[in-house]
């Protein structure tokens, strides 16, 4: 069991110790590395239910702690492990002190030790909660800095000066944010970064850091993804890849290793950047200079900002829908940029894509349909680059119109100003009726007049929620606004296909009529394109 200042192996060595001076031979080691004994722990104990399986199989005389807050922290957790103990005539020590659960003064004893340790426990989460609730009101940081910033302290008391942008990474911060809200793929995002060698956020080694050094080599696909530098530096350190592989080897724990390496402040080795981050940073509100706290904004300009919100806005916009989505979930494995937009005008499903030997085309994506002959086919389906090219031809001539220009040229100001009031709305039309329904609950409203009031505000409550996202327009269109159609057209051939897909879901609504047999109808009698946006259908009419 770990302890602060105190790593596993100290902990086992003081274990032998205490065994070798009472003449006892150690069988086992149960450690429960980063799991709390107290009784606000996170993850199970798999290793304490491992210890109290052998105590009861009676496969133990005395288990040894370094003291009794490595076993528990919690008066019921110490209870299963006397009774345990006591009843399978195993003894405890800790502190150099042996105790024998079944004797009454010893019971005592290590009640006692447990309800101390309960209560410290209990007074530490006390203080944290009581430090971050402060740290909140006041606008401070708190935990480890984020990354983008640094902390100013004075050099006399020690005491927080400021937060301020670290212009490197700062940097970094904003051009993830921009390309996230432009839509492009958090995985090409982190190639990127790792290609061009920018140092990445982690600071320690970590457990996966030991077990990729120790598994590389030279000709490993990893080196692909990462910058020159970066391979030549793994290689000038063929003692810790080395050491890595002989200690995992011999049955070390890559945890263990790791810390051991971060005491030995040894060079960070294979760290990099992962989608899973590029998501994290672009949605995180602090960016933005605000200070929350459980969810809860406590300071607006807490610090400098290094992210617009208008920017922020949008990277949130874009991944909550990519999360919602039961298509297009990995945006930078799409090959086709109409698929999980384009809808089957038969069903409304959205449409996928496939390959025959025609080549490939989008279908419906409902369960197969009587077809051809008596076999299975689809409501409907076309070749891809028919429907592409057409759809296309659409697209340009709405953003190069002046209209189009009009409806989405908005100051970034102005426009938060619009998407905040209509969120604000939302959420108004949302309280309004919890505040029905517990009325209904509490037996003051009638079921009839609740799904009446219900009826009434659902459909504003729709409304409202679309106008919020409809505002939330990616920055990546206002880049394509040309002014002709074949300005835009060269300009689309630099966007990637994340892009396109985001620029798809965002401005069109495409349906696909069904066809005759033999695919004699034209593919533009068969589309309906139309603009997503209430402004650009007015453009459309007029046009």
């Amino acid at each position: 069991m770990t302890n602060k200042g105190r790593s596993v192996r100290e902990q086992l060595d003081a274990g032998q110790g205490d065994a070798d001076r009472l003449g006892v031979r150690l069988v086992e080691d149960f450690i429960d590395d980063d799991r709390s004994a107290s009784t606000y722990r996170a993850r199970e104990r798999e290793e304490f239910e491992r210890m109290i399986e052998w105590i009861e199989e009676k496969k133990l005389d005395i288990v040894f702690a370094w003291a009794a807050t490595r076993l528990q922290r919690d008066i019921t957790v110490y209870a299963r492990l006397r009774d345990a103990c006591a009843a399978n005539g195993v003894l405890w020590c800790y502190g150099g002190k042996v105790y024998d659960l079944s004797n009454k003064d010893d019971r005592f004893r290590t009640g006692l030790d447990a309800l101390l340790g309960e209560r410290e426990v209990d007074e530490m989460r006390d203080n944290v909660l009581r430090s971050l609730r402060a740290n909140a009101a006041n606008g401070l940081p708190h935990g480890q800095r984020a990354y983008g910033y640094r902390r100013v302290y004075d050099p006399h008391t020690r005491k927080l000066v400021r937060t301020e942008k670290d212009p490197q990474e700062a940097k970094i911060v904003l051009e993830i944010c921009k390309e996230v809200a432009a839509g492009k793929a958090y995985a090409q995002i982190a190639k990127s970064l790792n290609r061009r060698g920018v140092t990445p956020p982690a600071r320690e080694w970590r457990k996966e850091h030991i077990r990729r050094l120790a598994e590389w080599r030279e000709d490993h696909p990893w080196n692909a993804g990462l910058h020159p530098d970066w391979v030549q530096r793994i290689k000038d350190h063929a003692n810790l890849r080395a050491e890595a592989a002989q200690r995992l080897s011999t049955g070390e724990d890559a945890l263990d290793i790791a810390r051991d390496f971060n005491e030995r402040q040894e060079p960070l080795l294979l760290a990099r950047w992962h989608p899973g981050t590029i998501n994290d940073y672009a949605r995180d509100p602090r960016y933005t200079g605000t200070r929350t706290h459980h969810g809860q904004v406590t300071s607006e300009d807490a610090w400098p900002a290094i992210v617009s919100k208008a920017t922020h806005v949008q990277c949130v916009a874009i991944i909550t829908e990519r999360k919602g989505k039961s298509h297009n979930s990995r945006p930078g494995r799409a090959v086709n940029w109409l698929s999980g937009t384009l809808l089957c005008d038969v069903c409304s499903t959205r449409m996928g894509a496939g390959r025959n030997k025609y080549g490939p085309y989008y279908r419906c994506l409902q369960p197969p349909v009587e077809g051809l002959h008596g076999g299975k086919g689809y409501h409907v389906s076309a070749k891809t680059h028919q429907i592409d090219a057409f759809v296309e031809a659409k697209l340009f001539a709405w953003l190069s119109s002046p209209a189009f220009v009009a409806a989405f040229n908005h100051d970034d100001d102005a426009t938060m100003r619009q998407i905040e009031e209509a969120e604000a709305q939302v959420q108004l039309l949302r309280d309004r009726l919890q505040s029905f329904q517990e009325q209904a609950i509490v037996g003051t409203l009638s079921a009839e007049s609740l799904a009446a009031v219900e009826a009434g505000l659902l459909p504003k409550i729709q409304e409202a929620d679309r106008k919020a996202r409809s505002l939330k327009t990616p920055p990546i269109v206002r880049e394509l606004i040309g002014a002709t159609p074949e300005e835009v057209a060269e300009a689309w051939k630099g966007i990637a296909i994340a892009q396109r897909r985001l620029v798809a879901e965002a401005l069109l609504d495409v349906r696909l009529k069904k066809g005759t047999r033999g695919g004699t109808v034209p593919i533009e009698e068969r589309l309906l394109v139309q603009p997503r946006r209430q402004a650009q259908r007015s453009l459309a009419e007029a046009i």
